[in-house]
């Protein structure tokens, strides 16, 4: 992943948080391997899904949603793993 590829993720993932009203979320339970494409930044890569309840603003509501790993990290520190960034850091290097 590139420096823009990165930047049209994070715009994804904010795009969903804010259209579905959605505060965060958590999982439990083990991933699954799943060709479906994720349901907060839409990737169609296949690999692990974890369901995960996401919270509504302001609202008792919660639904239950399926994520890619990479949404999961995502939610939970505010970038993607450590790996990833560094090949986001690296790429970005390379073509200075």
């Amino acid at each position: 992943m590139n420096k823009q590829e990165y930047a049209e993720y994070q715009q994804s993932v904010r795009d969903f948080f804010r259209e579905n009203d959605i505060n965060g979320f958590s999982h439990t339970g083990e991933p699954f391997f799943s060709w479906s494409p994720c349901e907060c930044c839409g990737s169609s890569l296949g690999g692990d899904r974890y369901t995960v309840t996401a919270w509504k603003f302001g609202k008792s509501a919660t639904i239950k949603i399926t994520v890619c790993a990479d949404c999961l990290y995502y939610e939970a520190y505010g970038q993607l793993d450590d790996t990833a960034m560094e090949e986001i850091e690296s790429v970005r290097r390379v073509r200075s």
